[in-house]
């Protein structure tokens, strides 16, 4: 049982300007995954919620990569007799086969930004990836992304992005997890390198000076719109309730949902502006009519397009707690 592989699938799980807030522990028949607080993000994701959904892509990537080596799992969220918070997972020799489709892209899959070609998506892909989520504490709503009922969708994202970069606390925080140079991405292992954003490597003060300066409100807001529409499919994720085991649910959700994506060679990324903003979040489940306990935390655009450079990730020694062994 190759614990510090199944950790490694588990680390190519998605977060929150690639901050990897996770800790991972082994022993015997158990890993546990840990929130790192220290790589919150106090401006964008006040509540957590985002840390805690990106847990649960790494749960979801562990348990699919577990399954691929012939293992049963089970997971527990924040088991009271743990001396930490922490999902603790119970590993079982089982024998079945695993789920080749979502296994093998686990280390394809992106969050792909850039401008994507318009293409649409057949009707029976977008059942597919309707049908990946398994999880009834989470609902889905799609969105034609070019169909005139969800210009109420789009008019709330460039909402929440005039929001976002009227704040200068949140583009501070943006910036400090922009790798600007190639050293920073190699040294870092962590955030947006400036490639995965879509300019070149320049040094710190110049890439600083330029978002300081062109990532204003309105222009934010129209880049979204754009790459809004050229996008084929919009997916809301929603959870059912806003506590911390309905958000590591939420993220088991997505991740289900973007493997298989990946797999139909579908590509995907967050315009998250409007679930980040509380005032807009608000304002969107007003406008879907979602009861109280139902909040809307992922939406995200599919389409085509093609392969962009790859965020980087932390060696595996830095997210294995010192204090067990793999």
């Amino acid at each position: 049982m190759n614990f510090e592989k199944l950790i490694e699938y588990a680390t190519m799980a998605p977060s929150g300007h690639n901050t990897q807030p996770w800790k991972f522990s082994a022993e015997d028949h158990e890993i546990r995954i840990y929130p790192d607080h220290n790589r919150s993000l106090p401006v964008v994701d006040p509540d957590d919620h985002a840390l805690y959904i990106s847990l649960g892509c790494a749960l979801e990537n562990l348990i699919i990569a577990a399954k691929q080596d012939g293992l049963k799992s089970s997971a527990e969220y924040f088991p009271p007799d743990e001396k930490e918070e922490c999902i603790r997972v119970t590993l079982f020799q089982n024998g079945e086969p695993g789920d080749d489709e979502l296994f093998n892209v686990i280390p394809v899959r992106q969050s792909n930004r850039s401008l994507y070609n318009e293409k649409k998506i057949p009707g029976d892909y977008v059942r597919k990836l309707t049908e990946a989520s398994q999880f009834d504490s989470v609902k889905i709503k799609t969105f034609d992304a070019n169909h005139k009922v969800t210009e109420p969708v789009i008019d709330l994202v460039k909402e929440g992005n005039r929001v976002q970069f009227s704040d200068q606390d949140f583009v501070e925080e943006l910036i400090s997890w922009i790798r600007f140079t190639r050293k920073e991405m190699n040294e870092r292992n962590d955030g947006l390198s400036a490639e995965v954003m879509g300019f070149p490597f320049v040094p710190r003060w110049f890439g600083r000076f330029i978002l300081k300066t062109f990532a204003k409100p309105e222009s934010e807001a129209s880049k979204a719109e754009k790459q809004l529409r050229s996008s084929s499919l919009l997916m809301l994720f929603i959870s059912k309730k806003n506590d911390k085991k309905h958000w590591i649910e939420t993220g088991r959700s997505f991740q289900r949902v973007v493997l298989t994506a990946t797999s139909l060679g579908i590509v995907h990324a967050h315009l998250n502006m409007p679930c980040e903003v509380e005032t807009v979040r608000k304002k969107l489940s007003a406008h879907l009519g979602l009861n109280n306990d139902e909040q809307p935390l992922l939406l995200i655009r599919f389409g085509y397009a093609k392969e962009l450079p790859r965020s980087p990730r932390r060696p595996i020694d830095e997210v294995i707690l010192k204090s067990n062994t793999v």
